[in-house]
């Protein structure tokens, strides 16, 4: 069987959070396992070589069968979904999609590209991929992709949103797709998270835990704890058969959190990156239908 509903990113745009607070509605299944890229592995090089890409090139999900297998828990009448957050960003994606479903119903989040781009580059940071500072990144982007690093290392070509955009709307009708700005749902998730269940034809009335944040990046105050909390290690797998694992998942990603530091980015890195997307943006909200001037300031 293939999902209801796709959520195709934008990565570093709440999709984590996202995936997990959709996952709480008794009505809805998604598998634990983010990221399975199945519909964009066409797109994908032999090997990805970033420094850390490993996972993407061993855990995602190559096989329809496999695929398929990640669907099975779920109960009958269950609304399926699933969340790759790359989705949005490969070319032939769409088509593939709609190919294998076309009522399936998209949900796209976005966010300011700017801020998209630091949030990118915080996360690699954080997890001691990075070795560079926010602008020599920059700066290594186009020679990076040259060498296939994953498209996390794309720190601005990410946050093109509009060439995106279309791609899923020349595919998919428009009552299809949902697009959510990452501002508004930080700022009113409740509200969000009602209009998504319609959306999805499930019950709007459910209310999900919203207090935790998932998958946040930032610097960590003490790496070596932080390290020990992410990793795999013998003390946590002689626990984690007395805790069972959403709670482990909750706890682990609370404690991350509490580890980390937020880091501004340089004024002037902020006016150039503004000034590179400002034609993007522009746009994008002609083609979304949103107001999206403060993306401009």
């Amino acid at each position: 069987m293939f999902p209801d509903f796709l959520l195709v990113g934008a990565a570093k745009s709440g999709t984590s959070s996202l995936d997990r607070y959709l996952a709480e509605h008794p009505q809805i299944y998604i598998p634990p396992k983010k990221e399975a890229h199945y519909f964009s592995i066409p797109s994908f090089p032999a090997k990805f070589q970033g420094r850390g890409d490993e996972g993407m090139n061993t855990h995602t999900i190559r096989q329809r069968e496999q695929y398929e297998q990640l669907f099975v828990p779920a109960q009958k009448g269950q609304v399926v979904g699933e969340s790759s957050a790359f989705y949005l960003y490969y070319p032939g994606t769409a088509e593939r999609i709609y190919h294998a479903n076309p009522n399936m119903k998209i949900i796209i989040t976005l966010r300011n590209p700017v801020d998209r781009a630091f949030s990118a580059y915080m996360y690699l940071l954080r997890d001691n991929r990075e070795e560079l500072s926010f602008e020599a990144g920059l700066e290594a982007e186009s020679e990076r992709k040259k060498q296939d690093y994953e498209p996390m290392w794309l720190y601005k070509e990410l946050g093109l949103y509009s060439s995106q955009i279309k791609r899923y709307f020349e595919v998919f009708p428009r009552e299809q797709i949902k697009i959510i700005l990452f501002e508004d749902f930080t700022a009113h998730t409740s509200e969000i998270m009602r209009d998504l269940y319609t959306f999805l034809a499930v019950d709007p009335s459910f209310t999900p835990d919203t207090s935790m944040r998932y998958n946040e990046s930032g610097v960590p105050k003490s790496r070596a704890l932080f390290t020990f909390i992410a990793q795999p290690n013998a003390l946590k797998e002689l626990v984690k058969p007395f805790i069972p694992a959403s709670m482990r998942e909750r706890l682990g990603n609370r404690a991350k959190s509490l580890l980390l530091e937020k880091v501004q980015m340089n004024p002037a890195t902020r006016r150039f990156l503004t000034q590179y997307y400002q034609e993007d943006i522009i746009r994008l909200q002609e083609l979304i239908g949103r107001d999206l001037q403060k993306w401009l300031l």
